[in-house]
């Protein structure tokens, strides 16, 4: 029974595979036919030359898509076929151009920047998937390390793989950024003109490929990503401070299109909020990304051993840096030259030179949290400090030069006594 089964199989399988093979032939061949219909219909519609100039892109977006199955193409539909087809809707938009008296070269200079806005949005929603996957495998690690050692993240856990993770997920986020704002950049430019001067035609078309293309979904997702990115990794140091500059600069990117797309979106009722609640979005990621930094800022001072009141502001950090500073400066505790000289030089190797002048308080300048003038006297104050302890250190450095250059000749007579006299043999 099992040989009969055996050989049924055999005399049918090659059948359905040339079954599948043709059923796949036949949708690429409709899907060609119903792409190029719709082509056609559009240019019956078109009425602007950035419609006209985004159907030229269409067509030269289904001759790339189907080049490899030209063959196929040219033998199923009779007698356009593939070129035929092809030639046929170039020649249709250049009529409807022509009829509508666009010159040319709007329509190339367009549809290039058309060609630019396609390419943006497939590497946008590429981003989006990988990005989402290099979340998911985080935050999946994160409760593996918080199993392990009872507590989440940070960039001192000795784990390369998740150091390696969090990287590539912060450099996706930077890059998926960056390339929303261009892609913003690109639709403009395609009107090339202010928004107040555009037609209600032109605003609708342009709410269009706004949606089309997914720009305000994709900002509102970046938000997102960039929140959960902060709560689920809860860096330090440098790494943290990327992250809120990261912020700044998405905050003024958004800050450069938003009116343009609250004037665009002005007469759609049901899109009138979109700008708004963006802002909101924005306005709770800054405030999430301050608090990490404080946050992190008052840890750093902790775990050095270092007692100064705890801060949530630019003002409250230098106000209270300045009074720990000035309290070590006064010695109010009457402590010892030795014990201040080990308490400095702690302070000035394992947190000054390591994190606050390196990376804290350029950051806070760049970032406007402190001013130039509240840098300076922090510095200033530091130096003071060292300036009260370094005599002590001093002399006693002194002290031991001095000793030393005592005991060198006691040593060296001691270590090398004078050879004795030779007897003298004459009498």
């Amino acid at each position: 029974m099992k040989k009969i089964v055996h050989c049924i199989y055999i005399l049918l399988f090659p059948g359905i595979i040339l079954t599948a093979q043709e059923k796949s032939d036949y949708a690429t061949v409709q899907l060609f036919r119903n792409n190029a219909q719709s082509i056609s219909k559009k240019i019956d519609k078109a009425n602007s030359v950035q419609q006209c100039a985004e159907l030229n892109a269409s067509i030269n977006a289904l001759e790339k898509e189907f080049s490899t199955d030209k063959a196929l193409i040219n033998k199923a539909i009779f007698p356009q076929g593939y070129n035929r087809t092809l030639e046929q809707l170039q020649a249709k938009l250049a009529i409807r151009r022509t009829d509508l008296g666009f010159i040319e070269t709007q329509i190339v200079r367009i549809s290039e920047l058309e060609v630019t806005v396609r390419g943006l949005t497939e590497r946008i929603e590429k981003l989006n998937a990988r990005n989402e996957k290099l979340l998911s495998d985080i935050q999946d690690l994160n409760k593996n390390v918080q199993k392990l050692t009872g507590n989440l993240f940070n960039a001192a856990t000795p784990l390369d793989s998740l150091r390696n993770l969090i990287v590539r997920l912060n450099q996706g986020i930077q890059e998926r950024d960056a390339l929303i704002f261009a892609l913003a950049d690109t639709l403009f430019l395609q009107y090339d003109k202010n928004v107040s001067d555009m037609k209600d035609i032109e605003k609708q078309g342009f709410l269009g490929k706004i949606e089309k293309h997914n720009v305000i979904s994709n900002v509102k997702r970046s938000v997102m990503d960039n929140v959960i990115f902060l709560e689920t990794t809860q860096l330090k140091g440098s790494d943290l401070v990327t992250l809120v500059r990261q912020q700044k600069r998405f905050q003024s990117q958004w800050a450069g299109i938003a009116p343009k797309l609250s004037a665009i979106y002005l007469n759609a009722k049901t899109r009138k909020y979109e700008v708004s609640t963006v802002d909101s979005m924005l306005s709770v990621w800054g405030d999430k990304v301050n608090i990490a930094m404080w946050r992190s800022m008052n840890s750093l001072f902790k775990e050095k051993g270092f007692f100064v009141k705890e801060f949530r502001s630019g003002e409250e950090f230098s106000s209270n840096f300045v009074s720990f500073l000035s309290e070590q400066i006064q010695n109010p505790n009457e402590e010892t030259n030795d014990t201040r000289f080990k308490l400095f030089t702690n302070f000035y190797e394992n947190l000054w030179l390591s994190d606050l002048n390196v990376i804290w308080l350029p950051a806070l300048t760049e970032l406007n949290q402190i001013s130039d003038s509240q840098k300076k006297n922090i510095e200033v104050k530091v130096e003071k400090w060292r300036s009260t302890v370094s005599p002590g250190a001093s002399w006693l450095i002194y002290v031991l030069v001095l000793l030393g250059v005592l005991l060198i000749p006691i040593l060296a007579i001691r270590l090398f006594p004078k050879a004795p006299r030779p007897v003298n043999e004459t009498l």
